[in-house]
């Protein structure tokens, strides 16, 4: 066996620039499929965090009725209580909030909006709202009458500026029609444009003497834990302790961030497949030539007493050793462009307007799980096998006379 491997070994370097051709074309095939795949769980992981940090957080909590229908009547049952009791379990983070749907008009424009009443400064411990306004200024404990927060592209829409007054329009409880002025003290904003258009944001105090609730009543609260993989436990140990309400995880209240996490890995490794099968026909006409070239020598092996499955071995390991030294090569090539990027990250700003539309951010930091490495070299490993088949299978058919008689 030793001596077939260095027989191998030594016909991939007879023709050297054949040889080096298909070794270069699978270290750029494979680096430029890890480094894709890499940008596009970066991409996912972007949206992700950014919506779990920004919007979401990792758990909330409702009245069960609230997914059904969000009326204003559907309050928390003892939001202190509830609180308390995560702050129990080591959760720093965490709001309340009330939220309404309206109208929000000026004399340039009127269009549906969500007003969300916060307290400000739990609010941007858990979502950073305040280092998020650009123009103006976040709330303050002098906060004014009816201060409001919105989104730069509502802003522009409206057609308004910080100090500008904003009427939104909401129903009570009894279906009563309300309508307050509310001055606009800055702009916020998100990566989603789409959020920008549609959340305002006013203090709860507010929001609450507006529509005759009690300072602790709420519709939701949200809490932001330090480990991602403790919600799944948190949430059911919280749901087990207040079975009358709601307790959702993130992956719940937006499921198709779960479905991406869930199906990405596998969509990758299809596109990695198909850069392999690509480069599978450049392996097999590579191969299939060099058994053309020496089939004179292959009849004479045979003729002296090299048994076929020999012959097929030998072939299969010269196909092999090319993508020993281009596989690896590949992914050292694609880990490294990943390490390199991953300080800066990718500047996309020029796509910034397309990208804020699915709620994803103008920098990207590309990123790769390191079971996908693996992964990527059993495919290397299993499509060069596959490829090498056929050149060493039409070896087999060669006759050693025929070939003789044509020396």
């Amino acid at each position: 066996m030793k001596t077939l491997i260095k027989i191998a070994w030594r016909n991939i370097w007879r023709n050297k620039l054949r040889s080096l051709v298909v070794i270069i074309s699978i270290v750029l095939g494979i680096w430029s499929g890890v480094f894709v795949s890499a940008f596009s769980f970066g991409l996912n992981d972007q949206r992700k965090v950014s919506m779990i940090e920004n919007q979401i957080s990792h758990i909330q909590v409702h009245q069960p009725q609230w997914n059904e229908e969000p009326k204003v009547e559907y309050l928390l049952q003892k939001p202190e209580t509830l609180i308390n009791w995560f702050q129990e379990q080591g959760v720093e983070k965490f709001a309340p909030r009330l939220r309404v749907n309206g109208m929000a008009a000026t004399a340039h424009y009127s269009g549906g909006v969500q007003i969300i009443g916060i307290k400000h400064q739990l609010e941007n411990e858990l979502t950073g709202l305040g280092n998020r306004v650009d123009s103006g200024q976040y709330f303050s404990e002098r906060k004014g009458r009816n201060p409001i927060l919105i989104g730069e592209a509502l802003a522009e829409k409206l057609e308004v500026k910080p100090g500008s007054r904003v009427i939104l329009s909401f129903s009570d409880s009894k279906q009563n029609l309300i309508s307050a002025s509310f001055k606009v003290k800055g702009f916020y904003h998100d990566v989603s444009s789409q959020v920008e258009m549609m959340q305002v944001f006013v203090h709860a105090s507010d929001l609450q003497n507006l529509l005759g609730l009690e300072p602790d009543d709420f519709h939701e609260a949200a809490f932001l834990l330090e480990d991602d993989k403790q919600v799944d436990a948190l949430r059911a140990k919280a749901q087990a302790k207040f079975p009358k309400t709601l307790v959702e995880s993130w992956k719940e209240l937006a499921p198709e961030l779960a479905y991406a996490d869930e199906i990405m890995s596998t969509s990758l490794y299809f596109v990695i497949g198909i850069i392999m099968l690509a480069l599978s026909f450049g392996i097999i006409n590579t191969m299939l030539m060099a058994v053309l070239e020496r089939r004179k020598e292959l009849g004479m092996l045979m003729s002296v007493g090299m048994s076929k499955s020999r012959v097929f071995a030998m072939i299969i390991l010269e196909t092999l050793f090319l993508a020993l030294l281009g596989g690896p090569l590949g992914i050292l090539a694609g880990h490294l462009s990943i390490m390199a990027s991953q300080e800066h990250g990718l500047n996309l700003a020029m796509f910034g307007d397309g990208l804020s539309n699915y709620g994803i951010g103008t920098i990207i930091y590309p990123s790769l799980p390191e079971s996908f490495y693996w992964g990527t070299a059993s495919i290397v490993f299993i499509m060069t096998l596959l490829s090498a088949l056929y050149p060493a299978r039409h070896a087999l058919k060669l006759n050693p006379i025929e070939t003789m008689r044509t020396l």
